[in-house]
């Protein structure tokens, strides 16, 4: 995957962000390295930058705070973005999903904001893509090999659904993929020698000469240590969990009620370690006043069932008073979910029919299970809808027959919608139980 990386570069590059940190006086005597490279934190990045750097030579070691590795990515749904693939076989040669094609679309915000935004530092712009947004050649180079990608975590097990013909650009691993990715990850560490120190924190770089020289830790059973290497490389993830950081750089999202995620009850240990420490050794800051990625999700304990099918299913999104709000087609986190907190505490519903529930997702956002367990409503009429989810019987019947009347003209009056996927819906209509918005992740980092 990353064939081209040189073991020089490797070092170079996870040194450089943070080489102007505090200076100290000069070393008598160079002291004996634990290890080319140090990498904080073992999620799906850390573990890849790890398996990257032994396998250019380099001797590593990696410190993870939790007790297992993976991060968050084990616990995530898993959605891949790429163009074409070996994946994509069964799908018409001209159906334009070319990496050009790609790198079009993502130059278009059609998922998340348009590049042209982020570039002007605009504060409302959810940097979804991390910092690399800011510079186009990087995120380019990045997108380029979203194919490679996609191979890498096949050879490392992931599996994946058939490609939505609507949706080609993503692809929704089955699950059990992500679990499969970091187990394949650990073993391959292993047999490369690199060495794993689970419940174990970093607390501080180490900083020598104007330049990082290694990691102070401390375990689980509070002894502290330290590493030193030529280079360290902080992949410790987000802060959402940080009342401090939140409240000097996130203020308004500090206060935001965070809902029941996609990926269940995560551990309130997202501090961000690696941002202080790199902040304290001297390294700037970037993306730290951004809003942070959303989540929609219903109430805890009921099936979750991930809007991504409004990018590539017929669906709706309404309000208690059973009016849509918005067009569908609009980014769904910069679009759809910043409108729903604009709405204030109010949830919203997703609207759809019979034919979607049978359609592309059924098995992928597992209908039946939401259905049986309550994660779905499913009614003859809109009345009996409304009374299901405790909506406006009224304002729903209204809204579908206009949405009807819409499609029938193929003209969406209220909203402007154009696309292939705004159509008529049809009795038994299905409601996604109430959705509460929620702030997650905000995508920041050193430099």
């Amino acid at each position: 995957m990353f064939d081209h990386i040189s073991r020089r570069a490797l070092i170079r590059s996870a040194a450089m962000g943070l080489a102007a940190g505090t200076i100290t006086a000069p070393s008598a005597a160079p002291a004996p390295l634990d290890a080319d490279l140090i990498v904080c934190g073992a999620g799906m990045a850390g573990l890849t930058a790890a398996l990257t750097a032994a396998r250019r030579g380099l001797t590593v070691v990696i410190l993870e705070k939790r007790l297992w590795t993976g991060g968050d990515g084990v616990l995530s749904t898993g959605h891949f973005a790429t163009f074409r693939t070996p994946l994509h076989k069964d799908l018409p040669q001209n159906l334009p999903i070319s990496a050009e094609d790609y790198w079009k679309l993502i130059e278009r915000g059609v998922i998340d904001e348009p590049l042209s935004k982020v570039r002007d530092n605009q504060m409302n712009s959810p940097v979804y893509y991390g910092v690399a947004k800011h510079n186009p050649d990087v995120l380019r180079s990045c997108a380029m090999r979203a194919a490679d990608v996609i191979a890498f975590v096949r050879s490392m097990g992931a599996e994946f659904f058939p490609v939505n013909p609507a949706l080609p650009f993503l692809l929704s691993s089955r699950p059990g993929s992500m679990t499969k990715i970091a187990t394949a990850l650990v073993a391959r560490l292993r047999e490369a020698g690199v060495k794993l120190m689970n419940r174990t924190r970093a607390t501080a770089l180490i900083v020598e000469d104007g330049a990082v020289k290694g990691v102070r830790y401390v375990d689980n059973k509070g002894a502290e240590g330290a590493l030193r290497a030529q280079a360290v490389l902080l992949a410790t993830g987000g802060f959402i969990n940080s009342p401090a950081l939140m409240q000097r750089y996130k203020r308004y999202w500090s206060t935001a009620k965070r809902g029941f995620s996609f990926e269940g009850d995560l551990p309130a240990d997202h501090t961000g370690d690696g941002i202080l420490m790199g902040k304290a050794a001297g390294a700037a800051l970037e993306d730290m006043e951004s809003v942070p990625k959303f989540w929609a999700g219903p109430a805890k304990g009921t099936p979750a069932v991930s809007w991504l099918m409004l990018d590539g299913a017929t669906a709706y999104l309404v309000r208690k008073n059973g009016r849509r709000f918005i067009n569908e087609k609009a980014a769904r986190y910069s679009g759809c979910a910043l409108r729903l907190f604009a709405l204030g505490s109010e949830p919203g519903y997703v609207l759809f029919d019979e034919a979607t529930f049978r359609g592309h997702y059924h098995d992928e956002l597992e209908f039946e299970k939401a259905l049986a367990q309550g994660g779905l409503f499913k009614a003859r009429t809109a009345e009996e809808l409304a009374a299901k989810a405790g909506v406006d019987a009224r304002g729903l019947k209204a809204t579908i027959a206009r949405i009807n009347a819409d499609a029938a003209k193929r003209r969406d009056s209220e909203f402007g919608r154009t696309d292939k996927l705004f159509r008529a819906l049809k009795a038994p209509y299905i409601f996604r139980l109430r959705t509460t918005r929620s702030p997650s992740r905000p995508r920041a980092g050193s430099k």
